[in-house]
């Protein structure tokens, strides 16, 4: 048995709004469902920053590649500050800033002729490792460099072996430390020029230089059977030194290699040390027997704070 509603009957009912409880389980539907898409999202966070770390792991350093590591336990890498704190020259003395650049550098900009086909004649740099002598020792002012002929600088050098490297003050960040811009005059830069000289191995010069490079940098030990790495020095025909306003001034090879660097800023270091431990060092001045007196004189700026006497 069938029973039947007037037309408007029905148009009212749909019309209606949904009961109270309809709504409140529409809305707790809503909430569930923004629940799990919280959490949702939540694991797929946590996923992609896991799959972030493990990304980054594989692309530490693994054992294939540890020979191109430095040698010193832990495989740290070895500061390329050697000057520790201590000062340049006066801009004056122009020899002696060119010196004192050359051996804090441990890394040069080095200027080639291209040989490359599209910008063959044009003028091509690159970073090369240098040293002009071991860490901690005297300056020698020559600057030695491996060179490959898998490099571009090795492959122009090899066609015309004119070159210019470009040293800074700024390349251990004494400048920057110091407030003054990098491209100030007064953050000293100096320009030498002359020529790649490839060194004969086996000789004095070279076991020299070699041992200066490996000084300064370890991993280079495993360039050479690697990539056949050569040995060479610059050959100075010019350098000119800019460290402060009104332009450049040039130094003559013969003033450059006569100039008094003196022995190496950790050496100095050492002594300037010694000397102002010896000046603070307590002195006593009397010792009475009689009296059992010990009197000690300490100066005013001495860094002793504190002497403990056993009697």
């Amino acid at each position: 048995m069938s029973t039947s509603l007037p037309i408007d009957k029905i148009i009212y009912q749909r019309l209606d709004p949904q009961p109270p409880q309809q709504q409140h389980d529409a809305v707790g539907h809503i909430i569930r469902m923004l629940r799990i898409c919280g959490v949702f999202f939540g694991i797929l966070l946590v996923l992609v920053v896991l799959s972030g770390i493990e990304t980054r792991s594989q692309y530490r350093v693994d054992s294939d590649l540890t020979a191109f590591l430095p040698l010193n336990e832990g495989n740290e890498l070895e500061t390329n500050d050697i000057g520790g704190g201590d000062e340049p020259p006066p801009h004056t003395e122009y020899a002696k800033m060119a010196r004192y650049l050359v051996h804090k550098a441990e890394w040069v900009s080095m200027g080639s002729l291209s040989t490359v086909d599209a910008i063959k004649g044009y003028p091509m740099v690159n970073v090369i490792a240098a040293a002009d002598s071991a860490r901690d020792a005297k300056s020698t002012g020559t600057l030695y460099f491996y060179l490959t002929m898998l490099d571009y600088t090795a492959q122009d050098l090899s066609k015309d072996n004119r070159l210019t490297v470009l040293l800074s003050l700024d390349q251990d960040l004494y400048c920057t430390k110091h407030g003054i811009d990098p491209m100030e005059p007064t953050c000293a830069r100096i320009m030498i020029s002359g020529r790649a000289v490839k060194l004969e191995e086996g000789t004095e010069e070279y076991k020299s230089g070699q041992s200066a490079f490996f000084s300064r940098h370890p991993a280079a030990q495993h360039w050479l059977d690697t990539h056949n790495f050569f040995l060479c020095k610059l050959d100075i025909v010019q350098i000119a030194v800019l460290d402060y306003y009104g332009g450049p001034h040039y130094v003559s090879v013969t003033d450059y290699y006569n100039a008094d660097s003196g022995s190496s800023v950790a050496i100095a270091q050492k002594q300037n040390k010694l000397s102002l431990e010896s000046a603070f060092e307590p002195q006593v001045i009397s010792n009475s027997d009689d009296e059992r007196t010990i009197t000690v004189k300490i100066k005013k700026d001495s860094p002793v704070r504190r002497i403990n006497l056993e009697v």
